[in-house]
């Protein structure tokens, strides 16, 4: 069963919305892209976008079918059988490949998987493909027959990064696939599209599907440790075995079913030579392992050559452990309970793969958990820092490896603080509950009271100009071609025309769930959006069930009722409509505010961090009293003169022990809940500072300026006085700084700011 998150469900629907823009055009080779990091679920978002286009209301009336090219077989089939259990074996989109060649055509919506190396190898068995056929058709008559029935085609590249620009300017799309529009998806697009929609790797993040980061152990950090006398590679096989053990023992304390997998990739020039007493890299590793008391049916080997224990090896509770390839696994293929890598460097050619460390970014259940360690990737290898970072800048937007360490001081003794984990699934859509407000205010409108027979309720209605019995050949629009979903209602009124025949209830559906969705969509007030993709329906049977209970009608006549009225300019539900919208606003914000409160946990987390790995995009600042050393800081970012400021007032305080600068984001770091009453949710409050003093230990978030007036600052700083109440040896605010009368603190039940800092206490002093 996949439930798809927030972030997925905005990525589709602006998919569908940047797909449909193009569409209206009417061009053909018009590119779309996808860019959604590696982990964010691009098969799944794209097999939900097919599904959604071919029955949106605004599209059902089109005729089209889908290509959906890899660069390999494995990639191919792969997709293919992600979108046959996702659509659970049965969709409107038929799920075919080579095999249906026989069938001549593809079908109305159908999605033909193909690996693109087979269209365009000239070798013998693959020129058949486009030459001799299968089953006596060929892939350019197949495609050929589609388009002689009319049929557009939508052509979607899978990993499009992997395809060249030759690919997309090939005669064999011009001339032969000749789609309308081509969709290219992949975490590190090539080539920018007419139109782009970007999944932020942040929010996929937040959503728990990828982890939080990778932390990097490079070669510099091996020889900065004490393994005088060990060999490298033994100490890379080492720290990867004890980190799965780790990672094991982190499982069982939160009774999760996971056998964590250690990904070993070897280097392409991996052969024996005399260094190694004629074995290879791949026999020593094997060899280590056993040695640490690990079983030949708890190692897999991927190599073109040589195949070994793959079976179910994505299974969660797979008995292997270890995983050997060189690069069969490096692009596409997905285990998220692939925890740590082992990358060995080539002599020859040291490349960093940065493909490959994407195979240990998923979470295996979908969700971050609560203990952060698991919510994190390592990657232990022997390339050098440099080589690594040389790598990345080679893929702009792609995430930074964590690749600086930064350990607690051995002095400093760290502390339990009760820390919250939240995931909140908001999809800003209505609810089941919509019926309820929709019913208060329509009877409220119509002025109908309980005790109100059908009659009654009926004359109530003409009274108020909504027809409850409309004719047939008043305003119902038939045999209209909607081009423009954004006007198709002046499309209805110019080009349609009304018939004595009466209107079928296949196009009357259609018609009622195109203004539904439009009705939504179209919402100008904030309080009234809502997400039309998820919501019209919700609409749809609020409208159904209150016109069959109170009229006492069928379901058909139900529905002649409602678009008859919705295609009249002076349409009387419409604002009916809109205002139930407005009402239910607040009602579902509790409805989700509660659901966020069962996904919320507090756990408790040791402050400073053992370690914490920082990116290129940090440098070191040279201090004195921070817990972690080194201490890095980010290089630019809003407020960072505030923070330095603050860093050094602490260094320069003498009853200050040790200071600890927390993140803003992450299970590893510190955070509080509070309730933003603005934005009518619960969220997360990283507090920025954890000071140890002579006396006590304080929780302190800085600001400066606007930033210490507005709201949000006002519910943190409340929701910290709250989470400190009887916290023995605690305290802590907000603290800003006033010009050359130092640091203030406020730490009052109730926050306000003034610029004369009325009933703020000097920060000094409180140290």
């Amino acid at each position: 069963m996949f439930t798809l998150k927030p972030f997925q469900e905005t990525a589709i629907s602006q998919l569908k919305e940047k797909f449909l823009t193009l569409w209206k055009l009417g061009d053909h080779n018009i590119n779309l892209t996808f860019k959604s990091p590696t982990g964010s679920g691009k098969t799944i978002m794209m097999a939900q976008f097919l599904r959604d286009i071919v029955s949106d209301p605004r599209f059902s009336h089109a005729d089209v079918g889908f290509v959906w090219i890899t660069n390999s077989d494995s990639l191919a089939m792969q997709s293919k059988e992600k979108l046959f259990a996702y659509y659970g074996g049965a969709s409107e989109n038929p799920i075919i490949d080579m095999n249906n060649l026989r069938d001549g055509v593809i079908p109305r919506n159908g999605i033909f998987f193909i690996n693109w190396q087979k269209l365009v190898s000239k070798a013998k068995d693959n020129r058949k493909l486009r030459t001799e056929g299968e089953s006596n058709t060929t892939f350019d008559e197949y495609l050929n027959n589609t388009h002689n029935v009319k049929r557009e085609v939508i052509l979607i590249i899978d990993e499009e990064h992997i395809a060249s620009s030759t690919i997309l300017a090939s005669d064999l799309i011009n001339n032969v696939i000749k789609p309308r529009i081509i969709i290219g998806v992949s975490a590190t697009p090539q080539n920018t599209g007419f139109a782009t929609v970007e999944v932020n790797r942040e929010v996929v993040i937040s959503a728990g599907l990828i982890k939080e980061k990778i932390i990097f152990q490079t070669e510099e950090d091996l020889e900065s440790r004490d393994y005088k006398g060990v060999d490298q590679d033994e100490i890379l096989v080492s720290l990867a075995f004890n980190k799965r053990n780790e990672i094991i023992s982190l499982y069982k304390e939160l009774n999760i079913e996971i056998n964590p997998l250690v990904l070993i990739q070897l280097p392409n020039d991996d052969k024996a030579d005399k260094t190694t007493s004629g074995s290879t890299k791949q026999d020593f590793i094997i060899n280590s392992l056993k040695e640490k008391g690990v079983f030949d049916h708890e190692i897999a080997i991927w190599l073109s050559e040589d195949k070994v224990n793959l079976e179910d090896i994505t299974n969660n509770t797979s008995p292997v452990s270890f995983l050997l390839f060189k690069q069969a696994a490096a692009t596409g293929w997905d285990c998220p309970r692939a925890s740590v890598l082992v990358m060995f460097r080539e002599i020859k050619n040291p490349t960093f793969a940065i493909q490959t460390v994407g195979r240990i970014l998923r979470m295996p259940l979908g969700t971050h958990f609560a203990k952060p360690e698991l919510n994190l990737g390592y990657l232990y290898t022997n390339y050098k820092r440099n080589e690594v970072l040389t790598g990345y800048a080679k893929t702009p937007g792609g995430n930074r490896p964590a690749i600086f360490p930064s350990h607690r001081k051995s002095e400093i003794t760290p502390i339990d603080l009760e820390s919250v984990f939240m995931s909140r699934s908001d999809y800003n859509d209505l609810g089941d509950s919509f019926q309820n407000t929709f019913k208060e205010i329509a009877n409220e409108y119509f002025d109908i009271k309980e005790k109100d027979n059908t009659s009654t309720i009926s004359k109530k209605l003409l009274q108020k100009n909504l027809d409850t019995n409309p004719s047939v050949t008043n305003g119902l629009i038939v045999g209209v071609e909607i081009d423009d979903y954004d006007n198709f209602k002046e499309e209805l009124l110019s080009e349609g025309s009304s018939h004595d025949q009466e209107i079928s209830q296949n196009d009357l559906e259609k018609l009622y769930n195109l203004y539904c969705f439009s009705l939504i969509s179209k919402q100008i007030d904030e309080n009234k959006k809502f997400a039309p993709e998820r919501s019209w329906g919700k609409l749809k049977t609020a409208l159904n069930v209150w016109f069959m209970e109170s009229l006492s009608i069928s379901r058909q006549n139900a529905y002649r009722v409602i678009v008859n009225d919705f295609i009249k300019t002076s349409s009387i539900l419409s604002p009916i409509i809109g205002k139930a919208l407005e009402k239910y606003r607040p009602i579902r914000e509790l409805e989700v505010n509660k659901k966020s409160e069962r996904a919320k946990r507090i756990e408790t987390i040791q402050i400073p961090r053992d370690t914490l790995f920082f990116t290129d995009q940090y440098e070191e600042m040279k201090v004195k009293k921070s817990a972690m050393s080194p201490f890095y800081i980010e290089k630019e970012y809003k407020g960072e003169d505030n923070e330095k400021d603050f860093i050094k007032f602490l260094e320069e305080h003498k009853n200050v022990l040790w200071w600890y600068k927390n993140g803003d984001s992450g299970s590893e770091y510190f955070s509080i809940s509070y309730y933003n009453k603005d934005e009518n949710r619960e969220k997360l409050f990283y507090p920025d500072w954890i000071i140890q003093t002579k006396n006590n230990i304080l929780i302190i978030d800085t600001k400066k300026g606007t930033t210490a007036e507005i709201n949000d600052t006002k519910y943190k700083a409340e929701a910290l006085q709250e989470w400190l109440k009887g916290k023995k040896g605690f305290t802590g605010g907000i603290a800003v700084q006033d010009g050359p009368n130092g640091w203030k603190i406020n730490s009052n039940k109730t926050y306000s700011y003034s610029q004369s800092f009325h009933g703020w206490d000097s920060l000094s002093e409180r140290l």
